[in-house]
């Protein structure tokens, strides 16, 4: 149990580094498209971390988004694009492959209206991006870095420090700390800049070429010439179509020894 905890703490530390895609909200009344920038700079003994990736984001004034990434990572490479459609209002979300020109579709349970700017707290947007704090033995402290204007729009900042108490040798770092900045806009609702260290590396990840005009509705749209497959139909097929299960193994009954 102790070797688990300590693997996944170690686990943990390095994805710190290698940071995740900022969460696009589904907010009416604010649209927007912006290049996702992220810049990963891991210690040599860190294998596995891709140094540069750009992911394009966009959102409409219904609130509906849609997040680009590209195989391999860079967008002028000529690759497999992989593309999100989050439609709240229509209450579909779609996963696009450029490749196989086809589209797995989730409709869910319900439409749901996007609220119009409803503006959370700084510690609110932080916690959606990080893990729960005082847990275990990481211990978590956060200090605010007041506010400045990023690409014209005000951005409230944030330090959160955590200390992974216990690692051990295994974690191959003197100092167990991780340290992250981010950098949120109330009017926009998103993280415009994100910077995280640890022993493992430091890495960064920025919101670039912001657009505020509204993207074009056919962004929000499956191709016409794509085959969309529904996910709830696709995962009945497959529960159909799977063998039986084995029945469970009993063991052999033996007679009774004889008695002389």
């Amino acid at each position: 149990m102790r070797f688990s905890f300590v693997a996944l703490l170690v686990v943990w530390f390095v994805a710190e580094v290698s940071g995740q895609p900022l969460p696009v909200a589904s907010i009416a009344g604010q649209p927007f498209s912006a290049d996702e920038v992220n810049i990963e700079n891991p210690t040599p003994n860190v294998r596995g971390v891709l140094r540069m990736k750009t992911i394009r984001v966009y959102r409409d004034s219904a609130g509906r988004t849609r997040v680009d990434a590209s195989v391999p990572p860079d967008p002028i490479a000529v690759g497999t694009q992989f593309v999100r459609i989050d439609d709240p209002v229509a209450g579909i979300n779609y996963s696009l492959d450029t490749k196989s020109k086809s589209a797995r579709r989730l409709i869910l349970p319900g439409p749901r209206v996007p609220p119009s700017q409803t503006l959370p707290t700084m510690s609110t947007a932080i916690g959606q991006l990080s893990p729960s704090s005082g847990s275990g033995e990481v211990h978590t402290s956060s200090e605010s870095l007041g506010a400045k204007f990023i690409g014209g729009l005000a951005a409230d900042g944030q330090r959160i420090t955590r200390v992974y108490a216990g690692l051990g040798p295994m974690s191959a770092c003197e100092e167990n700390v991780a340290i992250k900045e981010s950098w949120y806009s109330p009017e926009l609702q998103m993280t415009l800049l994100e910077s995280r260290s640890n022993c493992f590396g430091d890495g960064t990840t920025r919101l670039e070429n912001i657009d505020r005009t509204e993207p074009d509705e056919f962004l929000f749209q499956v191709p016409s010439d794509y085959v969309i497959v529904d996910v709830v139909q696709e995962r009945r097929a497959r529960s159909r179509n799977s063998p039986p299960p084995s029945p469970p193994y009993t063991l052999p009954r033996l007679p009774p020894p004889e008695t002389k």
